[in-house]
């Protein structure tokens, strides 16, 4: 029987809570190539960002996939974080032992290009923080575009910002970098806050998750529970983990649409608001640089999760 051959992915994150359900996912399923996780300044400083990956990546048992060097601030902007929003780790109430792992000796816009030559076009990256580390690898290697299938990225909002009155805080955390990624040519596709506060995970699912035992469901599991009880009962948003469903099955999303995505980096509201211009095919001279991830099957997102965390697990027993 002939092996299916496996997607290079490279997981650019800034954890979080929800980045540490998305990186259990994407370690998870079976046809990734997981090559490499590439913190960033977000959630938290990038200190500490880059710890709670070594930590996560220590709980699931994956010391083997490199953790790399990442930018500690945005491209023009200041360092750029989300306060205690994911705690004062980052993520939340959980206490890991400090990692024996550590940062490689590269920095991650150096292993993108290098990965996205070696792999020919077929890299793919998912990106659920800011996108400093993707915006200095496009300044630093101009050809990088041509090597790379598609950027899944979690940020963004059409109608709405979650940070300020305009903006998605990924976005927002380093806007000239975002504009970078969405003028590059490389297809994005965008899960944007609209998507996420969808896609709810509720008490019973939670429990469902718990249930499972094992580091990566128990993990996940007060995750996504401190969320979840403090929700009123609306059930807890998970933004970074829509990005990781579709990378891993398109189908969980139930309608999309292409669009022109280009992201302002000035003014006194507005700074990266994500502007979108939906294209009609009516309208034949107009360009889409983005899919639109628009609705999703929620009790299936959820059920992804529950099943991919115990798949997690019984990799490692």
């Amino acid at each position: 029987m002939t092996e299916t051959k496996k997607r290079p992915v490279i997981l650019d994150c800034d954890p979080g809570v929800d980045d540490a359900v998305a990186l259990f996912m994407t370690a998870a399923h079976g046809s990734f190539d997981l090559l490499g996780v590439t913190p960033v300044n977000g959630n938290k400083p990038l200190a500490v960002c880059e710890r709670n990956t070594l930590q996560l990546m220590e709980l699931i048992h994956r010391e083997n996939i490199p953790v790399l060097r990442g930018a500690p601030k945005g491209i023009f902007v200041e360092n750029r974080t989300s306060g205690d929003v994911h705690g004062a780790s980052g993520l939340g109430s959980a206490v890991f032992p400090d990692p024996i792992k550590t940062i490689e000796d590269e920095y991650a816009w150096d292993f993108i290009h290098r990965q996205a030559l070696a792999h020919k076009g077929e890299l793919e990256i998912l990106a659920i923080g800011p996108l400093t580390n993707i915006g200095t690898a496009l300044l630093k290697y101009p050809d990088l575009p041509q090597y790379i299938k598609q950027i899944v990225i979690m940020g963004g909002g059409i109608t709405m910002g979650n940070w300020t009155g305009a903006a998605e805080f990924n976005i927002w955390a380093d806007p000239d970098a975002a504009r970078l990624v969405f003028r590059s040519g490389i297809h994005i596709v965008m899960a944007s806050l609209e998507i996420c506060f969808e896609a709810r995970i509720m008490a019973d699912e939670v429990a469902a998750l718990k249930t499972n035992g094992g580091p990566a469901s128990s993990a996940a599991g007060l995750f996504i529970g401190e969320r979840e009880a403090g929700s009123g009962g609306k059930g807890a948003i998970l933004c970074d983990a829509v990005a990781a469903a579709y990378m891993i099955d398109p189908s969980v999303i139930t309608e999309s649409f292409e669009a022109n995505v280009d992201v302002e980096t000035g003014g006194s509201y507005a700074e990266g608001r994500t502007v979108a211009k939906r294209i009609y095919r009516e309208f034949v001279n107009d360009t889409a640089n983005t899919t639109v991830l628009w609705h999703i099957d929620r009790p299936r997102f959820a059920q992804m999760i529950i099943d991919l965390c115990k798949q997690l697990d019984d990799s490692n027993t």
